[in-house]
């Protein structure tokens, strides 16, 4: 016997002569307790196989079949001892052991019931490492069954957890302990990952302590038919956790807001998996609580799926209903289909899915984006025309929330709009953005004041699908890489539908070449940004090709099961003040989704540009091909209301109306006469009534300057600017903007920089006597900090 004590410790090797073949633990002196910390071993023979019967003949050595068990006292992370083994796997005297990058479930999480079911389970760690690899864990949660007494060590509750090793001789088997305790003592440095742009523009969106009603929280739904196997489903999730860094990875920042946001790559994540049976939740009900509930950033596995039990149906058999929910920063639609094709493989293959991790995979795609300069997209955007008519808005503090329709066309409108557009070598998503053109550019033009109607650039945003990158791999890659980039095209009362379908194509199709650029840089690289952002966007849903879902659909049919193709369960709410998302449901059919920020337009009117968007789907199939823009629009739309963009309005479920009454359909002015004044949000208030903070900004002033600073806003006030088109504007041009948050009775304040001082306060005259805006004025001009602090000590109006 042997005994070799590590002045170093916590680590005691115990090296005893081979037991029988039934215990697993030494029955000749088994290993003797050590203080908290410390790690005790013993050189043990699995039990035999049950089918296996007993030889005569002598035995091979037992050697071979021996090896060593090591328990841990120490309550350790799963995710630090992973990777400490993974450590000891990578080092040179773990000759032969599994190769770096094989899934290795080196820890393995099993329940026992008392001694017997601690052997029973320990046998198996042995079996696994004969012939096997050289080094694998258990995490046992033993419960201590049987009335027995439980050891001193776990009367606290916590798992114990034992570490195998077959090494060979006892030399190895020490030195390799020795390594354990090592990288265990010195557990390795986090993965960090650079966020893209991209992420970290929607980052800004949620970070802080704004309530954000569930912003870039996208939910997919479908249903399953057949047995569902609760645990086989979290099993197969986390198999395929195991293999994608993505689903393993979160974000993490400074509390002070100084720098960017960064990834966290994490050895080990748990899925979230909730099952709920029929008839203790609502759907809809459901639906809305886990979009609220939102994610916490900073820990992995920013996907999560809930189970809700159908009705029982003799015929049909069992039903369930289906709910993905993701994070927009670390995953998009086209990542979470290719994710469950992995989970239906696993699912098939008894909850473990073979090979090793994805690569390429984010890291990867860093790599690559940091490769690539900013000379080249930013000459690209820097010869594209900006929007100069995006859609106005209508700021009210009064209204809170997002708010969500649908629309439908029929799979037979469907199938001949897309003909149709095909008719013009474009497809449907060129026909949906032509819609939203049209709109745009009809809300531009006014009627009140009976002038002859002009050309207009309308801009907007459109999604491409961040794959268009020449690196290997990438269409199976899942990640945040879905885009929205800016758009613009001219359109004159003479423009023909064909015209404007061509022009949004080649248009597209010039963003290809640089997809990985992020709406911000686009913007501010734009023309030296002449033009103004845009508040809207357009979305047709991109899918991976399905070239295996047939076989997964044949393989899934043999067990009983049928799964339906996921779809968007509600609209996304995004930072854009209104999001159009098109996808097809089950049958064929085109559904439409608007999701708008309520506190910057009113429900009534974001229903009727959905509304008045499928409707013109429906018409285009059927118009000549020679009608101009006016000609189509008085066509299709004639007597149809045009929302009352850019009025103070109200939802119409309190039946009040705009301040132009009951029949007044007028319309904000088109390009040439757009918005004087136009208030651009920075940060939402994080409470009803809290006001707003209205920022002035100097001179020449780029568009850029507040929204850096704006992340550290303090609140609970709602921070806007207050932007005056073509660098000026007169008092009375900010009354449009500004009447609408004084009419609310909500404070608001007024914040210049040295030298606006007398035209802060011009402008705060022109509200009410007995309500008047608040007028601050710095010294220094970005300091937001200074300027919480003194409407804090302001006293109340």
């Amino acid at each position: 016997m042997t005994n070799r004590q590590f002045s170093s410790a916590p680590v005691t090797v115990l090296v005893s002569g081979a037991p029988a073949p039934e215990p697993c633990l030494p029955a000749a002196r088994p290993p003797r307790r050590l203080d908290a910390g410390a790690v005790s071993a013993a050189l043990a023979r699995p039990a035999a196989r049950p089918e296996a019967p007993p030889r005569r003949a002598a035995a091979p050595s037992a050697r071979a079949r021996e090896f060593v068990l090591a328990e841990l006292h120490r309550a350790y992370e799963p995710e630090v001892l992973r990777a400490a083994l993974r450590t000891v796997l990578r080092a040179p005297a773990a000759a032969g052991a599994s190769p770096p990058g094989t899934p290795d479930d080196t820890l393995w999480q099993r329940t026992a019931d008392g001694p017997a079911a601690l052997d029973r389970v320990l046998a198996e760690l042995g079996r696994s490492l004969a012939g096997g690899p050289r080094l694998r864990a258990v995490l046992v949660e033993d419960r201590g069954g049987g009335g027995e007494r439980r050891d001193a060590a776990d009367r606290d509750g916590r798992p114990r957890l034992f570490v195998g090793l077959a090494p060979g001789p006892p030399e190895r088997a020490a030195a390799l302990l020795e390594e354990l305790r090592e990288a265990l003592a010195q557990p390795p440095e986090p993965v960090t990952v650079p966020t893209s742009a991209l992420q970290r523009e929607m980052l800004r969106q949620v970070l802080g302590p704004a309530d954000h009603d569930g912003r870039h929280v996208e939910q997919l739904s479908w249903n399953w038919h057949g047995p569902l196997d609760t645990e086989r489903f979290a099993a197969a999730w986390q198999s395929v956790t195991d293999h994608e860094t993505v689903l393993r990875a979160a974000f993490d920042w400074d509390e002070d807001g100084t720098g960017d946001p960064w990834m966290v790559l994490h050895e080990r994540a748990a899925p979230d998996v909730t099952r709920h049976p029929h008839g203790t939740a609502d759907w809809d009900e459901l639906l809305a609580a886990d979009r609220r509930r939102g994610f916490d950033l900073r820990r992995p596995a920013l996907l999560r799926a809930t189970l809700l039990d159908a009705p029982p149906d003799a015929d049909e058999g069992p039903a369930t209903r289906v709910l993905l929910s993701y994070h927009q920063a670390m995953l998009d639609g086209w990542s979470v289909r290719l994710l469950l094709q992995s989970f239906y493989r696993a699912y098939l293959t008894g909850g473990v899915l073979p090979g090793g991790e994805r690569r390429p995979d984010l890291r990867d795609h860093a790599r690559w984006v940091r490769a690539q300069g900013t000379d080249a997209p930013r000459q690209f955007w820097s010869t594209r025309p900006g929007g100069t008519a995006v859609l106005p808005l209508a700021p009210d503090p009064s209204r809170r929330g997002s708010g969500r329709a649908r629309r439908r066309l029929t799979p037979y409108e469907a199938v001949r709009l897309r003909g149709w557009a095909a008719a013009w070598g474009a497809g449907e998503s060129s026909a949906l953005q032509a819609a939203w053109a049209l709109l745009l550019y009809r809300a531009t033009q006014s009627d009140r004041l009976r002038r002859p109607a002009k050309a207009v650039r309308v801009g907007f945003a459109v999604t491409v699908s961040g794959r268009g990158i020449p690196l290997d791999g990438i269409d199976r890659l899942p990640g945040a890489l879905r885009n929205p980039l800016p758009i613009s095209v001219r359109l004159h009362p003479g423009t023909t539908v064909p015209q404007l379908l061509a022009a949004l194509r080649d248009g597209v199709l010039d963003l290809a070449a640089y997809e990985w650029v992020s709406p911000g840089q686009a913007h501010r690289w734009t023309a030296g940004s002449r033009g103004q952002r845009p508040n809207s966007l357009v979305v047709l849903e991109h899918q991976p090709p399905a070239s295996h879902h047939l076989r997964l659909e044949t393989d899934l049919a043999a067990h009983g099961i049928h799964v339906e193709s996921p779809v968007p369960a509600a609209g996304t709410f995004t930072s854009y003040p209104i999001t159009l998302a098109a996808h097809y449901d089950a049958t064929g059919g085109l559904v439409l989704t608007a999701t708008h920020d309520r506190a910057l337009l009113a429900d009534r009117d974001a229903l009727e540009l959905l509304s008045q968007s499928a409707h013109l789907l429906r018409a285009f199939p059927d118009l000549p091909s020679g009608l101009s823009t006016t000609e189509v629009l008085r066509s299709t739309l004639a007597g149809q209301p045009t929302p009352r963009l850019g009025e103070p309005g109200s939802d119409p479920a309190d039946g009040s109306v705009g301040p132009g009454g009951s029949g007044d359909t007028g319309v904000s002015p088109g390009a040439d006469d757009a918005p004087a004044v136009r208030l651009d949000l920075l940060h939402r208030a994080t409470r009803p009534g809290a006001g707003w903070v209205l920022l002035l900004p100097p001179p020449g002033a780029p568009h850029d300057r507040y929204p850096g600073a704006a992340r550290r806003w303090p609140g609970p006030q709602a921070l806007a600017v207050l932007r005056p088109a073509g660098g000026g504007a007169p008092p009375a041009a900010y009354r449009p903007v500004l009447a609408p948050l004084l009419e609310s009775r909500a404070p608001v304040a007024l914040v210049a920089p040295p030298g606006l001082g007398v035209t802060a306060y011009e402008i705060a005259r022109l509200g009410a006597a007995t309500h008047p805006p608040l007028v601050v004025l710095l010294d220094e001009e970005d300091d937001l900090t200074v300027l919480a602090g003194l409407l804090a000590a302001a006293p109340r109006r």
